[in-house]
């Protein structure tokens, strides 16, 4: 399965009003009152005098000339403070050509001279993680990135590139830690997670097989995105990372049909192979509802017309046995019998008759506890009864855990357009 939406990386390259000499540093976000005080620089005086021409140059609007001062500047420098303006003013002339090779090689050297203030480094190994990212330098993303962070950086950008920075190192159970942590991150500050961050993790679980992560990434998304496509995507993801049952799989198909997110041909095609001559009455009711969508068509001699004819010849005997059987099933010793005439009257919507059903089958004993509450619990959600739901899939254990687990997030969040 492949994800239509990819993450918007949003690269920005810019980096803003860096201080000139002598100039407050533009990069706290503080009210001015609480910015910090810009760092004095003590230069040599070749440094002095090559920077005061460059600064002189700029402003008359000579950036060849700013550059040649700069770079004279910079061969002249001792010292750490040396270093860094040199670099900056270097950084300011690029910026004006909008040369990208000259602005990269000037953050470079602003983050080697050891002279910039703790206050730019956030910012400064951002902007030199960013770029490196753009020019697919991963090694380099990732360590300007990682020292972004470790400088204080709150800038989501940097979280999201880092992750993909280390999955396209082939580092995919770093990347999801990293990306959890920047998920945690902006929850605790009351933000909402952008949805480009979760596709992003679900990509790189899924594309790692692992299938764990995918489950517990899909499952966030689903809680803050719960649109009827992102509930598709979730389940079929699900499904292709799981060996799954026949019995498993339909019930996460009947799942996916309440989340409203089927979707095409293939979708009702797959539902009702899956259910028509088990349960007749729910291969009526998903062929009906797939023409109804205008995504099914009854071609003659096509294969769903075979499987509405085929539901449709056996819906009235069926239903009309079902009394008789309900009957039968109370008497009998076991719940399998409960159990199965339950099934048939989830299928036609009965939801009361098969809530008692699934009820009695519970209590018989005889039957898998884990999937007989897997359609009551079904059948409670459908009824509107939300609790008493969550109560039935709360029990389920094993192999079908995790198709509890979406129910109960559904419960909690149900699709919306």
């Amino acid at each position: 399965m492949k994800f239509v939406s990819t993450m918007a990386l949003g690269v920005a390259l810019g980096l803003g009003g860096f201080a000139m000499i002598g100039a407050t540093p533009a990069i706290a976000k503080d009210k001015a009152e609480k910015a910090p005080k810009p760092k004095n620089y003590n230069l040599s005086k070749a440094v002095r005098e090559n920077a005061a021409a460059s600064q002189t140059k700029l402003a008359a609007g000579d950036v060849a000339g700013a550059t040649a001062a700069a770079q004279a500047a910079l061969a002249a420098s001792t010292t750490p403070d040396d270093k860094f303006v040199s670099s900056q003013l270097l950084y300011a002339a690029a910026q004006k050509s909008n040369d990208q090779a000259a602005i990269a090689q000037a953050i470079d050297g602003m983050v080697a001279s050891g002279g910039a203030d703790a206050t730019m480094l956030p910012q400064l190994y951002a902007a030199q993680g960013k770029i490196a990212y753009q020019a697919k330098n991963m090694a380099k993303a990732e360590q300007a990135l990682d020292q972004a962070l470790k400088a204080g950086s709150t800038d989501p950008d940097v979280y999201a590139l880092l992750v993909d920075a280390k999955a396209r190192a082939g580092k995919p159970a770093e990347a999801l830690a990293l990306l959890q942590t920047g998920i945690d991150k902006q929850k605790a500050a009351g933000q909402k997670v952008p949805q480009e961050w979760y596709q992003r993790g679900i990509a790189i679980a899924y594309g790692a097989k692992l299938p764990d992560q995918t489950e517990k990434m899909t499952q966030a998304w689903l809680v803050d995105y719960p649109t009827p496509t992102n509930w598709r995507d979730a389940i079929i993801t699900y499904r292709e990372l799981h060996k799954l049952d026949a019995d498993t799989d339909i019930d996460m198909l009947r799942l996916l049909r309440t989340a409203k997110g089927l979707k095409g041909e293939r979708d009702y095609y797959e539902y009702a192979e899956a259910v028509y001559l088990k349960y007749p009455g729910e291969g009526k009711s998903v062929i009906d509802e797939g023409v109804a969508s205008g995504m099914v068509k009854l071609t003659p001699g096509g294969n769903f017309k075979m499987m509405a004819d085929q539901s449709n010849s056996r819906v009235a005997a069926d239903k009309a046995d079902l009394a008789s059987a309900s009957k039968a099933a109370r008497a009998a010793a076991t719940g399998k019998s409960a159990a199965a005439t339950a099934d048939s009257y989830l299928g036609y919507g009965d939801y009361s008759n098969a809530i008692d059903l699934y009820n009695v089958a519970l209590q018989k004993g005889g039957v898998d506890p884990n999937v007989v509450n897997t359609r009551l619990g079904t059948a409670l959600a459908r009824a509107g009864r939300k609790d008493e739901a969550k109560a039935a899939f709360a029990k389920i254990t094993g192999p079908r855990a995790g198709l509890a687990r979406y129910w109960m997030i559904y419960l909690d969040n149900p699709a919306t357009a």
